[in-house]
């Protein structure tokens, strides 16, 4: 019978023995982000499940591997058919990924070679080809690393010579790559945190009901003000009467959605709207959740954001998660950790 057991010990045994390789790791995402901010690229190949890790990692840097950000520069060369096939027919395969990085490869760009063994021929040839350009070549292996360790100018050389164990590293560091490298590269943004109820909109007491939807006096002004200065808006609310049982899912994302078109008729964009319809959760303020999760989402500069709330958990749950200035609305209170203002006029961006 199968050792599903086994197979998990050795896979958690893999995963301590690779954190080995930090330092190696960090040096080389250090010169993909050189590369990125110099306008080069990133290419990846391989063979196998290897090129299909070569356009899984090519599709986080295009796409988004956590953050939203522009797209970063990319490539895998084990995707286009008719450029391998045709070099495969005229040329040989052992030249599919040489050819590519002949014509697409620039001075400054890195390449990336997966491979398990270390020796697949066709990666060997694309990294000659890449150093012969002025092209940083990285090579991923596995323990023993193959002809490819001694030819890189960088090797992660995963802890295992089982194919499927230095696959499931490559795909692991990978990934560690593309957080570092999206992180470095990416823009940082600066956010307006709003609250729901009682700073956008007049507050009925869990107030889920669409009809009855009208904006406190100040916000669109604000929002409108904050745009102009390149703020992103994110709305941070607090929804128990979800779980209290007054309103449904469905009934809390359509008043959310009938607020975000209000606002869009004014021409303000709002980036995202974070809820927790929890009583207890980590994401229910005062506590920070949400705001975190918008942090790490849209790479934000806290220090350089700005929270509004009418409550004082919603100043706690800001301050807590590194927001700078955060101002609780109020006509009433005497004292907060924020900064108390009578009116969405007060406020200063």
């Amino acid at each position: 019978m199968y050792n599903i057991e086994q197979d998990f010990d050795t896979i958690s045994s893999n995963f301590q023995k690779i954190k080995k390789l930090s330092p190696a790791i960090e040096a080389v995402a250090n010169v993909c982000i050189d590369a990125i901010r110099n306008g080069n690229k990133i290419m990846f190949c391989g063979n196998g499940g290897s090129a299909a890790d070569s356009q899984h990692l090519a599709a986080e840097l295009v796409g988004r591997y956590k953050i939203n950000r522009p797209a970063l520069n990319s490539l895998a060369l084990t995707t286009d058919t008719s450029i391998l096939t045709a070099v495969g027919n005229d040329f040989g395969y052992d030249t599919i990924f040489e050819r590519q990085v002949e014509g697409l490869g620039q001075k400054g760009d890195v390449l990336i070679g997966l491979s398990t063994s270390g020796n697949s021929k066709n990666v060997l040839l694309a990294m000659d080809k890449a150093k012969s350009l002025g092209i940083t070549t990285v090579a991923m292996t596995g323990e023993k690393g193959g002809k490819m360790k001694e030819q890189a100018d960088f090797a992660l050389n995963v802890p295992s010579d089982t194919t499927n164990h230095i696959q499931e590293m490559h795909i692991a560091v990978g990934h560690i790559l593309c957080g570092i490298i999206e992180k470095e590269c990416s823009p940082k943004i600066k956010a307006l945190f709003l609250d729901r109820d009682g700073t956008i909109n007049v507050d009925y007491d869990y107030t889920y009901e669409i009809e009855k939807f009208a904006f406190i006096d100040g916000i669109v002004d604000l929002c409108q003000d904050a745009q102009d200065k390149g703020y992103k808006i994110f709305v941070i609310t607090n929804q128990s009467g979800v779980e209290r049982g007054y309103y449904t899912i469905e009934q809390m994302n359509a008043f959310n959605n009938h607020m975000k078109n209000e606002f869009k008729k004014h021409g303000i964009e709002i980036s995202e709207v974070y809820c927790c319809p929890y009583l207890e959760h980590e994401d229910r303020k005062p506590l920070p959740g949400m705001f975190l999760k918008a942090r790490d989402r849209y790479n934000i500069d806290m220090q350089n954001s700005v929270a509004v709330g009418d409550k004082e958990r919603d100043t706690e749950a800001a301050m807590a998660a590194g927001v700078k200035v955060s101002y609780l609305l109020s006509k009433d209170a005497k004292t907060s950790k924020g900064i108390i203002v009578p009116s969405l006029k007060d406020i200063k961006l």
